[in-house]
């Protein structure tokens, strides 16, 4: 018989038996479903599924949903049920106009304030990531091993900004990008533009280049966030 899902997923079998910690397992299961699973724009949230899914009462799995529904991720309508949100391409432009100026905030603090060994040890991740990427699946594949080394990526470059509180802010913002990614395109992938794009951000990090950085991270996000409110318009459209 295997584990629980909750000590799958990290809880000790202990901890997992208090209301609060089968709410946070409920919502990061929920949650890494909708940043890497199969639910689509406007899909219904099948609370009865997730509970046999984890093997709990409808009360963990509940609080979960209405935590996704704060952070702008399912829509509940009362007596009727939930559903992923279908964002509207106006906001989600706007989204990433504010995600690509935090960012490029970030990144140029880390360019200017990188150390030498830092550099060398950026250039380590760098390789570890594009060798994991180059076994990693094709588009189709839905692979999330790409989020994953994206994560990793950017959270390095978060760690040599040494601006806690800025970062913290940034950070906030990292779900909801990959959640608009996955509506929009199905998941994250490190497609030609993207490697150009990430190529560009290290060359100016290494360099020390903040402005180089800064605009680099900027531009990328930019032309996301115009692929991901594309994508959504065709969406609606039918």
């Amino acid at each position: 018989m295997s584990a629980p899902p909750y000590v799958q997923h990290g809880l000790s079998a202990a901890r997992a038996n208090t209301p609060a910690a089968r709410a946070d397992a409920a919502y990061d299961y929920i949650k890494t479903r909708l940043l890497e699973g199969d639910y689509a724009a406007g899909q219904k949230l099948s609370v009865v599924e997730l509970t046999r899914e984890l093997a709990c009462s409808r009360v963990p799995v509940m609080e979960a949903v209405k935590r996704l529904a704060s952070a702008g991720f399912v829509h509940i309508v009362p007596q009727v049920g939930c559903r992923v949100v279908t964002p509207q391409p106006a906001e989600v432009r706007d989204f990433f106009a504010l995600f690509a100026a935090a960012e490029g905030t970030v990144t140029a603090f880390a360019a200017a304030r990188r150390t030498t060994a830092e550099v060398e040890e950026f250039k380590q991740l760098c390789a570890y990531i594009d060798g994991v990427a180059a076994k990693a699946g094709k588009p189709g594949d839905r692979d999330p091993t790409y989020r994953r080394l994206n994560l990793l990526f950017h959270a390095f470059i978060h760690r040599l900004a040494r601006s806690p509180v800025t970062t913290a802010i940034a950070a906030t913002m990292w779900d909801r990008s990959d959640f608009y990614i996955k509506l929009a395109f199905g998941s994250l992938y490190f497609s030609r533009p993207v490697r150009a794009a990430h190529e560009a951000i290290r060359a100016a990090l290494i360099a020390g280049d903040a402005q180089a950085a800064q605009a680099a991270v900027a531009a990328h996000l930019n032309a996301v966030g115009d692929g991901v409110a594309a994508a959504m318009e065709k969406l609606a459209e039918g």
